[in-house]
């Protein structure tokens, strides 16, 4: 498949500062839309933004909409969700081919590869799943942080996967669904009900 613009040989400095920014930055996916298309909000920021990683990337931000270069927000995705090295020349371009794409898809389905495990305890009149073990390579789906790096209270998806996820992050998270009209609070990763809010407000406390 064609590239829609020419490849980049180097990384410029303006993207070595995104890339910059973006590690060092705390954003929260509030909503994926299919495999590519996210909704993004900024730590201390009310405002949302929407990203779209394909041929070329896009992102309606201020500064993508007028340099029309990679923002922090489209570096943020591709170093932080799709765990490509800075270094990594998929990084720095413009857009990604549909095998590029494909590829990254495939890395993320086999970090987030598990096995569900019912128990005898029961919640609402169903089986709750066991809570997976954190391990050092186990992020949270909606900052992407490393759990076991940034020292904060998790929870997890009690009937659908049995991932953790920091419960603050699954606040903004299930807010975000709420005020969209949402009535199930779905698991960022596997889709499934996560619970109810009460349930999650009494988490947060």
């Amino acid at each position: 498949m064609a590239r829609s613009g020419p490849w980049r040989h180097a990384c410029s400095d303006l993207t070595k500062s995104y890339h910059e920014a973006a590690l060092t930055a705390t954003f929260y996916i509030l909503r994926q839309s299919g495999p590519t298309a996210f909704v993004l909000k900024e730590e201390g920021q009310d405002k949302h933004v929407k990203v779209f990683i394909g041929d070329p990337h896009q992102c309606n931000c201020a500064t993508h909409q007028r340099e029309k270069d990679l923002c922090v927000h489209i570096c943020w995705l591709l170093l932080k969700k799709f765990r490509l090295d800075k270094g990594n020349p998929e990084s720095y371009q413009l857009g990604l081919v549909q095998r590029e794409i494909t590829a990254l898809l495939q890395g993320t389905q086999l970090q987030n590869k598990t096995e569900k495990q019912s128990t005898d305890i029961l919640f609402d009149g169903r089986s709750l799943l066991q809570q997976r073990h954190v391990t050092q390579d186990d992020v949270c789906p909606i900052c992407q942080e490393q759990l076991l790096l940034k020292h904060q209270p998790v929870t997890y998806c009690k009937f659908g996967c049995g991932n953790n996820i920091h419960i603050r992050c699954m606040k903004i998270w299930a807010d975000h669904q709420l005020s969209t009209g949402e009535t199930v609070i779905k698991c960022p990763l596997c889709r499934e009900d996560f619970g109810t809010s009460y349930a999650l407000n009494q988490e947060v406390r």
